[in-house]
């Protein structure tokens, strides 16, 4: 069971409210308990910008926003989440036992 303190961190770190009425702490905690805490933000990041993606750049009497840059951002702090792994790529060779009949 993730502790206060884990919750806290995944709220710190996806700058989530105390009192959101969609990440209560029992949802935090079993994200953290099932998923891992890097994944678990990450995956708090990825929803955040699921609900930004209908969001669309305005320009009006002279000013523009740009909110379409919120799915952007969040999608970029998904991908900081997730610690990078260090992939070694081997090359093997072998031999194939040849039976002659």
């Amino acid at each position: 069971m993730a502790t206060d303190a884990e919750v806290s961190q995944l709220r710190r770190s996806t700058a989530l409210d105390m009192d959101d009425a969609v990440y209560t702490d029992s949802l935090v905690g079993g994200m953290i308990d099932d998923l891992g805490m890097e994944a678990a933000i990450a995956q708090i990041w990825r929803e955040k910008a699921a609900s930004a993606a209908g969001l669309v750049d305005i320009t009006e009497s002279g000013s523009s926003r740009a909110l379409s840059a919120l799915r952007k951002g969040y999608l970029e702090m998904a991908e900081a989440a997730v610690p990078a792994t260090d992939t070694v790529v081997t090359k093997r060779s072998y031999t194939v036992g040849i039976e002659r009949v």
